[in-house]
């Protein structure tokens, strides 16, 4: 039997087979021997490929290729077992995602083979489909992109796949804001029992988690304030989470209108046990309300009575962000009463006093045209003087 020649180097290793032809292994950063994905021809070949692998791992451009094999569904995993930080909803959506729109796709498939291409027929598989609606569909992509771009600094991908222009952008329904009186035939549409609920919504402008885990310790309406101290979060399993508020702009004291705190007062002597540890908006039974329970039963009954069918709860929070603008609430006077952590989201209510501008605007020129005709009113008829000016005659009455 022939005998194999091999050439060491300290960048990886060339032997010439029985079959003539050399085979090439590649020395990694950590000491193991990679051979080639195919065997040459010549020792020049071989030589060629080992020099290209070289140089490739000196660019750090390099991927080895039993890594890149890793499967979808282990590196996500992997992934996701290593954001210990994120908050348990965020967690709670990315499990979600990953298992009901990522995994059935790319579960099995080899990091290095999630190509550009296979993500874009990806996502327009998905957009084809009636549901998940959009939204989802770019929840989804941010959270491959964000894997890809791990991958990539873990060496196991050369480049992310997900190169689609604004795919991950979320496209949010424009915002609907209800008016003052909407807000009140809603309250009054709706049963007794969240009458309060509604209307603290409107005019304090609390999140759904933060009104329905506001417990009477922190509800002070001698002072007419209200503190928010914690919220209450439900995963998709059913499970609820009490936490505090996830930035600290969340923890906030809102001071009510005195309307609203009549109204929660009689909210709490008729609903509401005496307990500073009592929810202040709970179910019929105590417990926690639950949103799509609420959401079925009496939200979309009283919006449709009320004449503002699809209308959100959360839209309510923007009537609050509206009302505070209109009032002459400052950037961040609206900012620290909704409890966002950027000015971002309270720019959003500025387009009201852009609106109320174009108001004003009709109504100077009310003013303006009215003013106009009164002036052509006061303004005298021509006289024999003006008469005979007008015909080129002199002021005496003399032909010039």
């Amino acid at each position: 039997m022939a005998r194999t020649r091999k050439s060491r180097r300290t960048t990886g290793a060339i032997r010439a087979l029985p079959s003539g032809r050399y085979q090439a292994r590649a020395r990694t950063p950590d000491g193991r021997l990679i051979p080639a994905p195919r065997t040459f021809r010549t020792r020049a070949d071989a030589d060629a490929w080992l020099a290209s692998v070289t140089t490739d791992q000196t660019r750090g451009e390099w991927i080895d290729p039993e890594v890149a094999k890793t499967p979808f569904d282990r590196y996500a995993r992997d992934w996701m077992a290593g954001k210990a930080a994120l908050a348990p909803k965020t967690r709670d959506l990315y499990n979600y995602l990953l298992d009901r729109l990522l995994l059935p796709t790319f579960r099995d498939v080899a990091m290095a083979d999630i190509t550009p291409a296979r993500v874009r027929v990806w996502r327009a598989k998905l957009l084809e489909a009636e549901r998940p609606g959009p939204s989802t569909v770019a929840k989804a992509y941010r959270l491959l992109s964000a894997i890809m771009t791990t991958a990539v600094v873990d060496n196991v991908v050369l480049r992310n796949p997900c190169l689609e222009k604004g795919a991950g952008v979320e496209r949010a329904p424009e915002m609907r804001i209800a008016t003052p009186e909407q807000v009140a035939a809603i309250a009054d549409s709706i049963e007794a029992r969240y009458r309060a609920l509604v209307l603290t919504a409107a005019y304090a402008g609390c999140r759904w988690g933060e009104l329905v885990g506001l417990k009477q310790r922190n509800l002070d309406l001698l002072h007419a304030r209200l503190t928010v101290a914690e919220q209450v979060v439900e995963l998709r399993g059913g499970q609820v989470l009490r936490r505090e508020p996830k930035t600290a702009a969340g923890r906030r004291i809102v001071h009510l209108p005195a309307g609203l705190v009549k109204e929660l007062s009689a909210h709490l002597d008729r609903f509401v046990r005496t307990d500073p540890d009592a929810l202040v908006f709970p179910a019929p039974g105590g417990n926690v309300l639950r949103s799509s329970n609420f959401r079925s039963r009496h939200w979309l009954g009283a919006t449709a009575t009320a004449g503002v069918s699809g209308l959100r709860f959360h839209d309510l929070r923007h009537v609050a962000g509206t009302l505070a603008t209109v009032s002459g609430a400052t950037i961040r006077e609206v900012q620290g009463r909704l409890g966002h952590a950027s000015p971002a989201a309270a720019y959003r209510y500025q387009h009201v006093l852009d609106n109320r501008d174009a108001e004003i605007a009709e109504k100077l020129d009310v003013v303006m045209q009215s003013a106009a005709r009164a002036g052509a009113k006061r303004q005298p008829g021509p006289t024999p003087l003006n008469r005979r000016r007008r015909a080129g005659g002199s002021a005496k009455g003399v032909p010039g």
